[in-house]
């Protein structure tokens, strides 16, 4: 049973208790706007919070102990990523790059350079749009399913990873991803390459230790000297 569903059966619970309370002992009514404020704020970090396992069973960290886990978000971009692909050759590393679909389309051979030397392609839905978590179900699931489309165009595979734009999920998309029998990734170390600058990053990604799954950008012009430096001294 998800959290949302025990957070629902509870909320009802103590939502009738203090209703016949309040009707038995005369207690005013106001004091029912309590847990309901409890309630929403639960749901809102809830959303926020993606390996909080609150509305869908995500995977954060990896049972492969033997390596940090490096995934990628939002491509693929047609400068950046290839930056991004050499310098993840020269270390000798695999990983995961969740994509949209509408850039797949823009970028298709630069997606296709992705598979080509090894790595994953996951689905980051197709629009990445700012109002994503406010989807109705339909829609989700439009989005997911335009995107394996794209996706198996590329790899020649079936896509069943996907990670939530801005990590965010709810009742909506947890349905969407039911029916599409897509598993969920998100992440334990949120490298923060979108906001922080090269200093600031290597020095959270110091806490990095294998089986850690990290999360960075393949859009950003920063990234790729930030994730060589992290490779290289990674391996100290």
């Amino acid at each position: 049973m998800s959290g949302f569903k025990k957070a629902n059966i509870l909320f009802f619970l103590v939502l009738v208790i203090l209703l016949l309370s309040a009707i038995y002992y005369g207690f005013s009514a106001w004091f029912l706007i309590i847990p309901a404020v409890i309630y929403f704020i639960l749901l809102f970090f809830g959303s926020k919070n993606i390996c909080s396992q609150f509305y869908i069973k995500t995977k954060c960290k990896s049972e492969d102990k033997s390596k940090v886990h490096l995934t990628f978000d939002d491509g693929p971009h047609p400068e950046i990523t290839p930056e991004i692909l050499a310098i993840l050759k020269k270390h000798n590393q695999k990983t995961i790059f969740f994509c949209t679909g509408q850039n797949i389309e823009k970028y298709p051979e630069t997606a296709e350079k992705i598979t080509t030397e090894g790595h994953i392609i996951g689905n980051h839905s197709y629009s990445h749009s700012y109002y994503f978590d406010f989807f109705r179900t339909k829609k989700v699931i439009e989005e997911l399913e335009k995107t394996n489309k794209l996706i198996k165009e590329v790899t020649g595979k079936d896509c069943t990873i996907f990670r939530p734009p801005y990590g965010v999920t709810n009742p909506n998309i947890a349905k969407a991803v039911k029916k599409t029998n897509m598993q969920v990734w998100g992440w334990n170390i949120r490298s923060l390459d979108t906001v922080k600058n090269k200093k600031q990053v290597l020095k959270r990604l110091k806490k990095a230790k294998p089986g850690d799954i990290i999360l960075f950008h393949d859009t950003k012009v920063n990234t790729p000297e930030i994730l060589d430096n992290f490779l290289r001294l990674n391996k100290k």
